[in-house]
């Protein structure tokens, strides 16, 4: 996992207009140009949004997903992450390698973070798996907070402290 440059922003445009790469429990922005995702990923609208996008590859260079952490400068000790994969290479363990190289990352480079967290559909069992053997444990139900294909939906809040990151046996 690396993060995003310029160069990939043709990849990222062409992901984030797939439905298929969007997945049935999420919804990108829709039809974005690639003007419109340089100035998003570049140069953040929110100024008080701290957001870093992350290319995910496979040892050989294949480009086969993107992750990104977010945190408002308002929210100190606590980061937000999520990630999506090209759905031909969902389920063979890419989606969990990344998630915990993203945790390990954000825990060793930046002390004031105490918590990690991200929110997935209810539905989605795939993504709750990943946090799941990420070592996120499940907080509750967050009622109507995803904006997904036109309706509201519940999701549920995961979480990974880092006393309990600091716990889990390391590579």
């Amino acid at each position: 996992m690396r993060i995003a440059e310029k160069e990939d922003i043709p990849i990222l445009a062409q992901w984030f207009n797939d439905p298929e790469f969007q997945g049935e429990y999420q919804d990108f922005p829709t039809q974005v140009s690639r003007a419109q995702l340089e100035k998003q990923v570049f140069e953040p609208q929110v100024p008080q949004m701290q957001w870093t996008d992350f290319i995910i590859e496979k040892k050989d260079g294949t480009k086969i997903g993107w992750a990104a952490h977010y945190i408002s400068s308002q929210n100190f000790g606590w980061m937000e992450i999520g990630c999506s994969l090209v759905p031909s290479q969902r389920g063979k363990g890419y989606g969990t390698e990344a998630v915990k190289t993203l945790v390990n990352y954000l825990f060793l480079t930046r002390e004031s973070i105490v918590r990690i967290q991200a929110v997935t559909n209810t539905r989605n069992e795939a993504f709750q798996r990943v946090l799941e053997k990420a070592g996120f444990k499940k907080e509750g139900k967050l009622r109507k907070a995803l904006f997904v294909r036109g309706n509201w939906a519940d999701g549920y809040l995961y979480s990974l402290l880092r006393e309990e990151w600091r716990k889990m046996p390391k590579k």
